[in-house]
């Protein structure tokens, strides 16, 4: 395939580069295209307009457009639970289990972690409302509830298809024209090794109380560490508070959930043609979404009038919070459709072919990916730099594209698990009541072992499958 040379690759690596000085990543997307736009434009001095006039081609484009309306209708979605109780209700419901001994403790938090799938600020800070008086009393340091937080959150959300999650992986697929974005994405779940490994590793922490490195400090000290910037998880502004909702009002959750996941699943088989696979995974996200705020709505007309949200209020409420993720899909959607149009994955295949042995080109791409979500704490930026570079690699190289991706996705989710630029370290630090720079100390251990144990996962899956 014809590419622009080393000029291909400038591009990414401004965007990139960009990303790790200033820490932003919209404004390094942006630049990036901008690039791009102009090594590719006719007229140069047209250029801007060359690159607008794509971020619309891109955006307008109808399996695009419905994923980035789910990504941002799944916080109009969120924002009416949230208005409406449901949240509340989860935590009394939860609460009123009255569980006091470790073991239920940690149970109580996989159960939660589990349950919360569509997004991971709102797991987290339910999560850490609920449980966190009950690791102070069964002895249990916030510490280390902060990283059981953080990683069962993030790793588990993270393997998701039917979530925020699960459209962007599929957004960025359908953007490097790739012919069945859901099922590279249900392939390459299994083979998200770090994430997997990372879950195991709290299984075996909570079950043997291993405490690596700070950690033992911290179980030495017990309680309260510090408080990030002095708040606490119910004084930080969240309005995740126990208050005194009823446990009837978590149906307000445990229902739209309920009808988002099986109508993702209907839908995927109505337009699979009874086949769930061949499904057209980005518009049953969109219908899914749909009904589930639909359901909603519903049920809260059934709430006494004190009690009921201005539904459309909350639900636009929602979409503006959100509306950050629309546009990094439509920009990460643009730089990816220019780098595909300069040829720069081909053209770094070719640099790799010879060079690089195959079955090591999963590695490289998870610890690239390792390193660039460490440095700037976005798993999605990630994402998006790095998986229009590995599909076209994983197709000139005959690597299976499951398996690149994976690698890119494990990779985006280590350094937002240990990056204190993360903006999930920030929120799971106020949901446990202690200090980012602490928690990040205390996590890191264990997140470099499931990385370690990750990355030989990589080169035996690259031996075995390239």
């Amino acid at each position: 395939m014809p590419h622009l040379g080393l000029l291909s690759i400038l591009p990414p690596v401004l965007a990139l580069a960009l990303a790790l000085w200033k820490k932003k990543i919209i404004p390094a997307l942006i630049v990036g295209g901008l690039a791009a736009a102009f090594l590719l434009a006719v007229s140069k001095w047209a250029f801007v307009v060359d690159y607008l006039e794509r971020v619309i081609k891109v955006s307008g484009d109808r399996g695009n457009l419905q994923l980035i309306l789910f990504g941002v209708l799944v916080g109009g979605l969120i924002k009416l639970m949230e208005a409406s109780g449901g949240f509340k209700g989860m935590i009394a419901l939860l609460e009123s289990l009255n569980i006091r001994t470790k073991r239920p403790v940690f149970l109580l938090t996989w159960a939660i972690g589990l349950l919360m799938i569509l997004e991971n600020y709102s797991n987290i800070m339910v999560n850490g409302t609920t449980v966190g008086s009950l690791y102070d009393k069964i002895g249990v340091p916030r510490a280390k509830l902060a990283y059981f937080l953080h990683s069962i959150s993030i790793n588990w959300v993270a393997t998701i298809v039917f979530n925020s999650w699960g459209a962007f992986y599929m957004t960025l697929l359908a953007g490097q024209e790739v012919a069945d974005p859901f099922g590279v994405v249900v392939s390459a779940m299994p083979m998200n090794f770090y994430c997997l490994i990372s879950l195991i590793v709290i299984i075996l922490t909570m079950v043997f109380d291993w405490n690596l490195g700070p950690m033992k400090k911290y179980t030495r000290v017990g309680g309260h560490l510090s408080v990030v910037e002095g708040q606490s998880a119910t004084g930080s502004g969240s309005s995740f508070t126990p208050g005194h909702a009823s446990p009837v009002t978590s149906l307000l959750v445990i229902v739209p959930v309920i009808v988002l996941v099986a109508t993702m699943l209907i839908a995927l088989v109505v337009t699979g043609g009874g086949s769930m696979l061949k499904g057209d995974g980005t518009a049953a996200v969109f219908y899914a979404v749909l009904a589930a705020i639909l359901i909603l709505a519903v049920m809260v007309q059934f709430r006494p009038k004190s009690e009921r949200p201005p539904i459309e209020k909350s639900v636009y409420g929602g979409i503006g919070d959100f509306m950050e993720v629309g546009i990094l899909l439509a920009l990460a959607l643009t730089l990816g459709s220019l780098c595909k149009e300069m040829g720069t994955g081909h053209y770094i295949a070719g640099l790799a072919s010879g060079n690089v042995p195959t079955f090591m080109m999963p590695l490289i791409f998870f610890f690239v990916s390792c390193l660039i979500s460490f440095a700037t704490g976005t798993s999605y930026g990630t994402f998006s730099i790095m998986v229009p570079l590995a599909v076209p690699v994983a197709q000139a190289m005959n690597i299976p594209l499951p398996l690149m991706f994976a690698a890119c996705v494990s990779g985006g989710v280590f350094g937002d698990n240990t990056s204190p630029f993360s903006d999930t370290s920030v929120i799971t630090a106020i949901a446990a009541e202690t200090g980012v720079v602490e928690h990040v100390e205390a996590q890191l251990p264990y997140a470099l072992i499931s990385a370690s144990i990750a990355g030989v996962l990589f080169v035996v899956a690259g031996l075995l499958m390239v």
